[in-house]
């Protein structure tokens, strides 16, 4: 019997020598590959950090540009509501200027003065009219030195214009 376990002994032996070798076999090829499995953790560890960083300057980029699209949409809403003011008040002085002139048709004044209802209906021609005879009245040299005011308007075109005029005229250029 003692020799029956003997070998039973060198069997269980000869299976643990063998599974040792192939347990050795697999944990050199286990300990190649862990400098391996190191490098991709790291290079895991770094693609992890800069799709964080990305991620943060993506937000950055987008705050900023909602931030500019809120601007200019309040831009835009400030510009609708300065226009929708300025079309209110044209309304306003278009329909006081139609009353002024259906007043002014009916105003038995203004036909027995002799100006007809065409001038009056056509606000431009009297304008033109009155540029036109303002235009025929140049100013010669002599009179341009004898004022006391030089002005570059009278010596451009020889059209003198009153202060109203060019009070009128700078508002203009102050509004456009």
């Amino acid at each position: 019997m003692s020799l029956i376990i003997d070998i039973f002994l060198a069997i269980l032996l000869i299976s643990a020598i063998g599974y040792g070798i192939v347990l050795n076999r697999k944990i050199v090829l286990l300990r190649r590959d862990q400098a391996n499995l190191e490098r991709l953790a790291v290079n895991f560890q770094e693609a992890t950090m800069r799709a964080e960083a990305s991620v943060g300057k993506l937000k950055k980029a987008a705050q900023s540009s909602s931030q500019i699209l809120s601007e200019g949409i309040d831009n835009a809403m400030q510009v609708r509501d300065d226009l929708n003011f300025l079309v209110d008040r044209g309304v306003k002085l278009s329909d006081r200027l139609e009353s002024s002139v259906r007043g002014a048709e009916n105003s038995p004044t203004l036909s027995e003065s002799g100006v007809g209802s065409k001038s009056i209906l056509n606000p431009i021609d009297l304008a033109n009219k009155f540029l036109s005879t303002k235009a025929q009245q140049k100013f010669s040299p002599k009179e341009m030195a004898g004022s006391n005011e030089f002005s570059a308007e009278i010596a451009s075109n020889g059209i003198a214009k009153s202060e109203a005029e060019r009070e009128l005229l700078k508002a203009l250029r102050a509004v456009s």
